[in-house]
């Protein structure tokens, strides 16, 4: 285990803990749906468990350890952890294009994927390259 960087910025460590805790969340929803328990969302809209599962479980499952990866790479100090970040959101999009494309998603449900993605992605970009503190952070990891 790696000791507290004292250059590491604060919101990295905050976002170690959201990934874990988002990896968990990801596996926990895919178990409430089997069991049928809550309502069955994706995109903001109501739809069948069934749907659900087909659709939207694997990329839940994915992020899920997409998320986990993050959790250990944030956490030991790995100068790859950025790209993970933005790999998830990159999927999100291609997922939900491919998806729409073949009509298996209705197209709200598409478009909001789409959006939401690029928009948290582009934020996400932003911080982890373009953030000067951040930045420069990574560089140091790297070398």
């Amino acid at each position: 285990m790696r000791l507290q960087n004292s250059n590491e910025p604060f919101a990295i460590r905050i976002l170690t803990w959201f990934a874990g805790l988002a990896s968990a969340g990801m596996y926990l929803s895919i178990l409430l749906v089997l069991l049928k328990i809550g309502p069955v969302v994706m995109g903001g809209e109501r739809v069948t468990r069934t749907e659900w599962l087909h659709i939207a479980a694997p990329l839940v499952a994915a992020i899920g350890i997409l998320m986990a990866m993050l959790c250990y790479a944030l956490a030991s100090g790995k100068p790859w952890s950025r790209h993970l970040v933005i790999v998830m959101f990159t999927l999100i999009i291609v997922y939900a294009s491919i998806l729409g494309a073949l009509n298996l998603i209705r197209h709200t449900i598409m478009w909001r994927a789409i959006i939401d993605a690029a928009i948290f992605g582009g934020l996400s970009a932003w911080y982890f390259y373009f953030k000067p503190n951040v930045a420069e952070y990574f560089r140091e990891l790297a070398s």
